[in-house]
């Protein structure tokens, strides 16, 4: 048997954690084919076959966490006229009747080791060099997976049989999902047996220590040791006069358009800072923090200047929905150019938001509050949204960060 370990995903974490698995023992894989969907970082990554074959055991149940190095899948042992391409660093001489794996470091064996230098390998990406010493065996297609995870987890939310969109092989998308709502309806309980193997006898699950630190939680641990060494940090807090629209339009959503304008306004803190240089970026993309039992999530809301307000409610529900339930893609976690929390939403006025670079700025809404104002020379109470907006004083002045905080108060209290 062939054993295919966890291999490091880039996300600088020791393990991972498994998510969902694509295939069961005795299915024959191609290739390249989604193996297993694992969290690692906050992040969903699908780990593909660095070879095909026949899955002859799982190392790892559903929701276990996997040191990288770790054994994740064994695949039969190869037939003896079976030889398997070298790659680009390869050096060593096989035979016909030898037994051995691509050469990834990710790559255990049973047979007695052989004597190589490490290639290196990218899992899922196999590197032939110039002694090619055969190709791989054919092996019986696999089903492909009709969907990327976001719309699989979407699929599940709202009960469609994702089988039924995908008839030609092509990835169904978010709007064949929402297209299809009611016109093939299926039990979230049935999706996920169709999904999940049998669970793995003998492998114990380590609940009571992924409660406490999942990959989520330790993400958001170097990030914020990251930002405590790196961030000059400076806060300014000011509250807006709400009572134009309160209690009439969604206050999240009143953020985000708040945010999109005062970008406008002072572009400097929509930017990024890297290598000590300031790279003011065109589009607002707001990463929205979102809570969650696992730990801190960060999605983005890319160009939300080009999306209708519906659309905007709609992404966020879905993130909502993801950092409950599934956890959420790395693309969707990336290409933040500006933060916002919304943490008044469960309590509290003021805060001094982080700034998580390379954003430079970051805005925190406070909780509502009845507060006395002057109108006309006369006091009046009006519902108040206090603002604590952090920047990095390394590329932020402090009157571009107060010019940012004039045009946000503007923006809500009209």
């Amino acid at each position: 048997m062939k054993t295919f370990t966890l291999p490091d995903l880039g996300e600088g974490l020791p393990d991972a954690v498994v998510r969902e698995w694509h295939v069961s023992e005795g299915d024959t894989i191609a290739a390249h084919e989604s193996l297993v969907t694992v969290e690692t970082a906050k992040a969903l990554v699908e780990v593909p076959a660095p070879w095909g074959g026949r899955v002859e055991k799982l190392f790892a149940a559903q929701d276990q966490t996997v040191n990288v190095g770790e054994p994740l899948v064994g695949f039969a042992a190869e037939d003896a006229n079976h030889e398997i391409p070298a790659t680009e660093h390869s050096t060593t001489t096989i035979s016909p009747g030898d037994s051995v794996s691509a050469e990834d470091p990710s790559v255990k064996e049973t047979a007695p080791p052989q004597t190589r230098s490490d290639s290196g390998t990218v899992v899922g990406k196999l590197e032939q060099g110039e002694a090619v010493l055969g190709a791989e065996q054919r092996v019986a297609p696999s089903r492909r997976r009709p969907a990327t995870p976001k719309v699989r987890a979407l699929a599940r939310r709202l009960g469609v049989d994702l089988e039924k969109l995908s008839t030609d092989g092509s990835l169904v998308t978010a709007a064949q999902v929402h297209a299809a709502v009611g016109s093939t309806p299926v039990t979230e309980k049935s999706a996920e047996e169709k999904k999940s193997p049998p669970p793995v006898q003998g492998v114990e699950k380590t609940a009571g220590v992924e409660a406490v630190m999942s990959p989520a939680r330790r993400a958001m641990g170097l990030s914020m040791s990251r930002a405590r060494d790196q961030v000059a940090q400076i806060t300014l807090c000011d509250d807006a006069d709400i009572s134009s629209w309160w209690g009439s339009t969604p206050a999240l959503l009143r953020l985000i358009r708040a945010v999109q304008l005062a970008c406008t306004a002072e572009p400097t803190l929509n930017a990024l800072y890297e290598n000590d240089q300031l790279k003011i970026q065109e589009t607002v993309n707001i990463g929205l923090a979102v809570d969650s039992p696992r730990g801190l999530y960060v999605p983005v809301l890319r160009d939300v200047a080009g999306h209708t307000d519906e659309a905007l409610l709609a992404q966020v529900a879905d993130y909502k929905h993801q950092a409950r339930e599934t956890g959420i893609a790395q693309s969707d976690l990336q290409g933040a150019t500006i933060l916002l929390s919304n943490f008044g939403a469960i309590a509290g006025r003021y805060a001094t938001p982080v700034v998580l670079p390379p954003t430079v700025a970051i805005v925190g809404a406070g909780r509502v509050c009845q507060g006395v104002v002057v109108i006309d020379r006369w006091p009046a109470m009006r519902p108040l949204l206090p603002l604590s907006i952090s920047a990095d004083h390394r590329a932020v002045t402090g009157g571009e960060l107060a010019r940012f905080l004039r045009a946000m108060l503007h923006a809500l209290s009209t």
